[in-house]
Formats: C-alpha cells, sequence, structure tokens
C-alpha cells in the first residue's frame, strides 16, 4: 500500500513539473521592419517560427529571403546587396523575459514582459533588451514587441544605407498555439 502511494506522489510531482513547462509555438509569427528615416523601406516576413515556452525561454528563425517588399527591386537589393542572404540565409533571436513570474498563462488578461537576448542577422550576434506584451485569451498566448535596430551594427552598410536609413523599427508579433 505504502508502495502505491509513493508511486501515485511521485506521478502526481512530475505530472505537475510536465505541465510548468507548457511550450507553445507558431510557424507564422510576422516580423515587419520600416526605415526609421524612409517609410518606403517597409519589408514583412510572415513566416517566422518561434517558440515560448512558459519558463520564459523565448526563440524566433527566419529566414531573410521571406521578407517582402512592395518593389521587387527593393527586395532584391535587400538579400543580394545588403543581408546576403545567400551567404547569411536566416535571422535569430535566442532570448529570455526576464519577468516570466509575472505573467498567468491560465488567466486572460495583458501582461508587460522585459526580454532580453542575443539576435543573430547577417552572421553577427548582438545583445538586446526590449519592452513587450504577452497578451493571454483563453489560455494562448500573444506576443508583441516593438525596437529599433541600427544595421551598422550587424555588419549591414552600403551607399543606399548611408543616404536612406541606418536604422529600422522592428515590429514583431506571435500567435502561439
Amino acid at each position: 500500500m505504502n508502495l502505491r502511494l509513493i508511486t501515485l506522489l511521485v506521478a502526481s510531482f512530475a505530472f505537475a513539473q510536465v505541465e510548468a513547462q507548457k511550450i507553445y509555438s507558431t510557424k507564422a509569427a510576422t516580423v515587419r521592419f520600416i526605415a526609421v528615416d524612409d517609410k518606403d523601406i517597409d519589408a514583412t516576413n510572415t513566416k517566422a517560427v518561434s517558440r515560448l515556452e512558459a519558463n520564459g525561454k523565448l526563440s524566433f528563425i527566419m529566414l531573410m529571403k521571406d521578407f517582402s517588399f512592395d518593389m521587387d527591386l527593393m527586395q532584391k537589393h535587400f538579400n543580394d546587396e545588403y543581408v546576403e542572404s545567400d551567404k547569411f540565409p536566416r535571422g535569430f533571436f535566442n532570448g529570455q523575459i526576464t519577468n516570466i513570474k509575472s505573467v498567468n498563462f491560465a488567466k486572460d488578461g495583458t501582461y508587460p514582459i522585459m526580454i532580453k537576448g542575443n539576435m543573430q542577422v547577417h552572421g553577427v550576434n548582438k545583445a538586446m533588451d526590449t519592452k513587450g506584451v504577452i497578451v493571454v485569451t483563453k489560455g494562448l498566448p500573444k506576443a508583441t514587441a516593438k525596437f529599433t535596430v541600427t544595421l551598422k551594427d550587424f555588419g549591414i552598410g552600403g551607399v543606399l544605407i548611408d543616404m536612406v536609413a541606418d536604422q529600422v523599427d522592428v515590429e514583431v508579433v506571435a500567435i502561439y498555439q
């Protein structure tokens, strides 16, 4: 009888631990950037893959060629000259929501978050901190964040960037399942 009780307790604790490590994911996160100095430079990627763990671990990966522009010529310049997507095909972010304990995934609501992590674009890694929001609806989170990136920090340059924009505002939206 005692062995059954101990087994039941151990199984209960193991289940509780698995439940606490809930993982949310999406294959359709949206990453959009707009040049700070030239609103005509605007591109969107709707195929970013993201994973959010209940412990606050957060990751994104996307193909640079999946950014789409209104003008085909801008898309060609972006892929060929600026991000060199044949040489550096992916962008990454791996980080942590530092105040994850303030997010209640079991309760509908809006939760401000602080994110700290490492972003890699054009083969260059850069530490970053930003603010965001998680909105929980029926147990599923939607995460959003906005931040500014200086292109030269990632080794992205060129004549047009010097003339047009060295910074882009980035907006991220991930609706998790």
